[in-house]
């Protein structure tokens, strides 16, 4: 008896300690992705993706407290269809692909209406159903997902992000059906036997990539680090683009590029949207990555 609660309560530490790493990589990488974000280096889909894992952790690491320990919670399901809606978007925005927007479009209708019956099951009694329909969901969006990924070339921006994409795909390919089949069809082994702890591993492991993503980009705007002059030329860049470029590149906003070069904010604008046009880049990462290479 004394063994079992020793094993019993290793394994619980060993849980809060998981989670608890969990909860603060997660949260890091919400606030680079955020700080990369006023710099126009991160998208908003990547950050809604990341919010929502972190909202899931907390959820279920939080529904013991509320039910009996495996049936989820009404807000677990709820964060569960957001993952869903967050995955498929944050990967479209990531990837070339031909995928028609009335697909995007359906994906989100799909969402609307499993919030809405997660919603009136509280009331009405059918959170069986609702439960499984939204697991197909989930489980439906990450394997298209990541077949999107297998099968599709990144965006510029992203390319960097190409081999660790295509194994954390492969993984959660894997990983998230199976924990959401064993949650969910074999629940009484499930609560001698839980594997939460697994998903945490594996969402910790993704922002921890992302986190280190974020770590390159910031690095790339050092102000130590002097574009390519060459590179001015070859885009057809005149002086004075050239003078907005490299500040641009160091992360200069374009209210101090305005004082520092005694010209009108919405001059610099128009020379950044001319610089960007010529570039061919739609973002400031986009271009300090082009004329860093």
């Amino acid at each position: 008896m004394n063994n079992f609660l020793l094993s019993f309560n290793d394994m619980l530490a060993f849980e809060l300690s998981i989670l608890t790493i969990t909860y603060t990589v997660l949260t890091i990488a919400i606030f680079l992705q955020v700080f990369c974000f006023k710099r126009s280096m991160e998208a908003i889909e990547t950050i809604a993706f990341t919010v929502s894992l972190l909202l899931l952790v907390v959820s279920i690491s939080l529904s013991p407290l509320s039910n009996d320990g495996t049936s989820p919670t009404i807000t677990t399901l709820v964060c569960m269809v957001l993952v869903s809606v967050t995955t498929f978007l944050s990967t479209l925005k990531e990837r070339v692909h031909a995928i028609p927007s009335i697909y995007k479009k359906i994906h989100s209708y799909l969402a609307f209406m499993l919030f809405f019956a997660v919603i009136l099951s509280h009331w009405v009694g059918f959170v069986y159903y609702v439960e499984y329909s939204i697991v197909v969901f989930l489980v439906g969006s990450v394997v298209i997902s990541m077949v999107v990924i297998r099968l599709t070339k990144p965006k510029k921006r992203y390319v960097h992000l190409e081999k660790s994409n295509r194994v954390f795909s492969l993984v959660f390919m894997v990983i998230v059906p199976l924990i959401l089949v064993f949650h969910f069809g074999f629940e009484k082994a499930y609560e001698n036997f839980p594997i939460d702890f697994l998903l945490y591993i594996g969402f910790t492991l993704l922002a921890i990539s992302k986190i280190y993503d974020d770590l390159q980009r910031l690095s790339l705007i050092n102000k130590g680090v002097e574009p390519h002059k060459r590179h001015f030329e070859n885009y057809g860049l005149t002086l004075r683009e050239g003078e907005i470029a490299a500040l641009l590149s160091k992360g200069i906003t374009y209210k101090a590029i305005s004082d520092q070069l005694s010209i009108s904010l919405p001059t610099v604008k128009t020379h950044a949207g001319n610089i960007y046009k010529k570039c061919s880049v739609k973002t400031r990462y986009e271009l300090t990555q082009l004329l860093n290479s």
